[in-house]
C-alpha cells in the first residue's frame, strides 16, 4: 500500500534539525523523506496536521505475554517476586496463554508508538504469531535454563533454522536467562551454538547487587560479564538486559566484546534493583538501547517514561544536569534498539523500514514548541501517540486497533486465563 503523510514536523533522526514536509511510504519501506517524488500516487494521503512524525520506538527487552501478570506479583524484591509470584504461575503456561498475553501487549505496544520489540519469553511461535498481526519487527530471545524441560540447544538450533531466514522482519537470538540459573554446561553449549552459526546471543545481566555478588563467590571474583565471556557467550556480540551494576571494567569487556546494554528503568527501579551505570557506558562509547521489561514488573511498557528515566535518573546519580541529554534519549529509545537487534530501521530514510509514530504537538503539555525533542523525552507521554505505522501499515490510529484480533476478545481471553493460572498456582 502506498501512504503518503504530508504537512509533518518530521524527525528523521534525533542528531539531526527538524524540518517541515512529507513521508511517502510503500511495501512496508520509506520511499521519501522531506518531498513527495514525482509520480507517487498514494492510496491514501494523511495530513499530519503540523504534528511530530518520527521513528517508531524499539522495545529492546521485554516478556510480552507477562501482561497477564500485570498487577499480581507487585511491591516485591526479585527473588521473591520471581521465584515466588512468577515461576508459580509460568509452570501452568500454554502456548495459547502466551499468544493471547502477547496480544494484549501488542495493543499496548501499538498504542504507546512502538513498532519493534525483542521478546524474551516461552512459546515463541505464539510470540510471533501474535507480532506478525500486529505488523512489529520482533527479535525472538530464547531466555531458556538449567530448569527448562527440553533440550534447550537442540531447541535453540531448530528456532534459529526456522526465523533466521524467514523475513527481514523476525530474527531469532540464542540465548539463556542468566547465569543465576544456568549451569556452566548449558552456557557452553549455546555459546557453541552461537559460533557455528554466527549469531549473537541474548541474556540478562547483572541486574541486581545479589546476583553479581553470588556470581563472584561461584566462579572465582568473577562478575557475570567477566565470566560469560570467559566461557566464549559473547565472542559474536549480542545484547545483555539491564547491566544495573556493571561496574568500569564490566563496560569495558562489554564495549570490547560488542555487547549492547539495554536499560530498563522503570522495572529496575520498582523491583528496587538499581540504576544502570550509563553516563559510562555512553563515554565508553557504548550505544544502549531501552527496554520495560515485562508488564509483572513495570507495569508498562512506555518507551517515554523509559527515556525519561534513562536521562534523569543519570542527572541525579552523576549529579550532573547535563548528563545525558534529550537527544541520546530519544536514539536509545529508537535507532539503537534498531540497530543493536539486526533492523534496517529506527530512522526515518529512504529505503527503511515504514516504521513511523505520529505524535501530538497540539498538547498543552508540549507548549510551548521551544525545543520539540526535549518536549518528547521529559513532557510527553503515551497519550499523544496519534497513529502508530509499522511495516507501511496503520496499526494504530485514534482510539482505533488494527491489530489482527479485536480489543474485546483480547481482554476476554487475558482475564479468564490469569484467573485460571492464579488458582492452579495456589494464590
Amino acid at each position: 500500500m502506498k501512504l503518503r503523510f504530508y504537512n509533518a514536523k518530521i524527525m528523521r533522526r534525533p542528531d539531526l534539525p527538524l524540518e517541515e514536509g512529507e513521508v511517502c511510504t510503500e511495501g512496508g519501506r520509506i520511499v521519501s523523506v522531506g518531498a513527495r517524488p514525482e509520480g507517487f500516487i498514494a492510496e491514501r494521503e494523511i495530513d499530519c496536521g503540523n504534528n511530530l512524525l518520527m521513528s517508531g520506538f524499539c522495545n529492546a527487552h521485554t516478556h510480552a505475554a507477562m501482561s497477564l501478570f500485570r498487577g499480581v506479583a507487585d511491591d516485591l524484591p526479585l527473588d521473591k517476586w520471581l521465584y515466588e509470584r512468577i515461576f508459580p504461575m509460568e509452570d501452568h503456561l500454554t502456548p495459547e496463554d502466551v499468544y493471547w498475553g502477547t496480544m494484549l501487549q501488542a495493543a499496548e505496544f501499538v498504542k504507546s508508538g512502538i513498532t519493534c520489540i525483542a521478546d524474551m519469553y516461552f512459546y515463541p511461535d505464539e510470540v510471533y504469531a501474535a507480532a506478525k498481526n500486529a505488523r512489529l519487527c520482533v527479535a525472538l530471545c530464547c531466555g531458556a535454563n538449567s530448569y527448562s524441560s527440553y533440550d534447550v540447544p537442540a531447541f535453540i538450533g531448530k528456532m534459529l533454522a526456522k526465523y533466521s531466514t524467514m523475513s527481514d522482519r523476525v530474527r531469532y537470538f540464542p540465548g539463556l536467562h542468566a547465569e543465576y540459573t544456568c549451569e556452566e554446561k548449558l552456557i557452553e553449549a549455546v555459546a557453541d551454538i552461537a559460533a557455528e552459526s554466527g549469531a549473537p546471543t541474548y541474556i540478562h545481566l547483572s541486574e541486581t547487587l545479589k546476583e553479581v555478588g553470588d556470581c563472584t563467590v561461584r566462579h572465582g571474583g568473577l562478575t557475570p560479564p567477566q565470566y560469560l565471556h570467559k566461557l566464549g557467550f559473547f565472542d559474536n556480540g549480542g545484547l545483555a538486559a539491564h547491566c544495573t551494576y556493571a561496574n568500569k571494567d564490566d563496560v569495558a569487556l562489554l564495549k570490547q566484546s560488542g555487547v549492547v546494554p539495554v536499560i530498563n528503568g522503570g522495572s529496575n527501579l520498582k523491583l528496587a534493583s538499581g540504576v544502570a551505570p550509563v553516563t559510562s557506558m555512553l563515554a565508553a562509547g557504548l550505544r544502549p538501547a531501552l527496554g520495560t521489561d515485562g508488564s509483572a514488573s513495570n507495569n508498562a511498557t512506555s518507551l517515554f517514561r523509559e527515556m525519561y528515566l534513562y536521562s534523569c535518573l543519570q542527572k541525579k546519580t552523576m549529579k550532573d544536569a547535563s548528563a545525558v541529554s534529550a537527544e541520546e534519549a530519544l536514539s536509545a529509545a529508537t535507532v539503537n534498539g534498531y540497530s543493536a537487534l539486526g533492523f534496517d530501521g529506527g530512522v526515518l530514510e529512504a529505503g527503511k523500514f515504514a516504521d513511523m509514530v505520529l505524535l501530538d504537538l497540539s498538547a498543552p503539555n508540549m507548549h510551548p514548541l521551544s525545543d520539540i525533542k526535549k518536549n518528547v523525552v521529559y513532557s510527553a507521554d503515551t497519550s499523544l501517540v496519534l497513529m502508530t505505522i509499522a511495516n507501511g501499515k496503520i496499526v494504530y490510529e485514534r482510539g482505533s486497533y488494527h491489530i489482527g484480533e479485536p480489543l474485546g476478545k483480547i481482554y476476554a481471553e487475558c482475564e479468564k486465563r490469569i484467573k485460571r493460572l492464579i488458582a492452579e498456582a495456589g494464590f
